[in-house]
């Protein structure tokens, strides 16, 4: 008999955790662009249940209150939410990733010969523009070719430097592993203004300036179109002064379309 009663109390207990169950949705978005993050990974720490978002950013997941869920994608950092009942009373709430890694600003790349003796090959090689042609002097000897090779026999005073072999030293300067050291130089550089980022650009900042909200809040911001790297650049104050230019920009836009 008490074995019994202890199966139904178990019955009736998992059944009032079930019946509390909901099913949450929300969306995920970009924090800067506010563009949708599809394929974003929302993982019920509690009921060991996962989703992904949509290709709109959107994910519904079943979940209790007090469950706890890890908003997560590989390039953002993740955000963790403890489910309240106010958020289960919401419609729909919407949640902001922010990039995680190191941004840089566009760069060119060159792709150079990583074998040294035959980038210094192809550089003696090289043919020059024909306006060379017509100047005098302009020509490389088999001395030049002698006095180009680096040499690390006798003493020389200007050993590594760019005067003593131009062309490790052009080699130095513009090969892969040069390029990947400024690089890294440059991420380090802005290491900490990524921290930054969340608070020098947000709605509320935008909301403020601009007076929007809602859809057009959401809207306008889209239609802004700023980088991380932007943001991390720019000062408060450039970033108030671009806002107001942008929304003049976007009051003509919308002008425009209305007509």
């Amino acid at each position: 008999m008490k074995k019994t009663s202890l199966i139904i109390l178990f019955i009736f207990s998992f059944l009032s955790l079930f019946s509390q169950q909901k099913n949450y949705s929300s969306t995920v978005f970009d924090g800067i662009t506010f563009t949708p993050i599809s394929g974003a990974n929302i993982y019920n720490l509690n009921t060991k249940r996962y989703t992904f978002s949509d290709n709109n950013g959107n994910f519904t997941i079943p979940v209790n209150v007090n469950d706890t869920l890890i908003i997560s994608k590989s390039i953002y950092r993740q955000i963790i939410v403890v489910v309240s009942k106010k958020n289960l009373d919401l419609f729909k709430e919407d949640y902001y990733l922010y990039y995680k890694a190191i941004l840089l600003k566009e760069v060119k790349v060159i792709s150079l010969n990583p074998n040294y003796e035959q980038f210094k090959r192809e550089l003696v090689q090289m043919k020059l523009p024909d306006i060379y042609k017509n100047l005098d002097g302009i020509e490389i000897t088999e001395q030049d070719k002698i006095n180009a090779e680096y040499s690390t026999k006798g003493p020389n005073l200007l050993r590594n430097t760019a005067l003593s072999s131009p062309i490790t030293y052009l080699y130095n300067s513009f090969s892969k592993k040069a390029k990947i050291k400024q690089l890294y130089s440059e991420m380090l550089q802005y290491e900490e203004e990524i921290e930054k980022v969340p608070s020098k650009y947000n709605r509320e900042i935008v909301s403020e300036i601009t007076g929007l909200k809602g859809d057009k809040l959401m809207e306008f911001m889209v239609f802004c179109k700023f980088s991380y790297y932007d943001i991390i650049r720019w000062s408060e104050q450039e970033i108030v002064n671009t806002i107001k230019s942008k929304y003049f920009e976007y009051q003509y836009y919308k002008a425009q379309n209305e007509e």
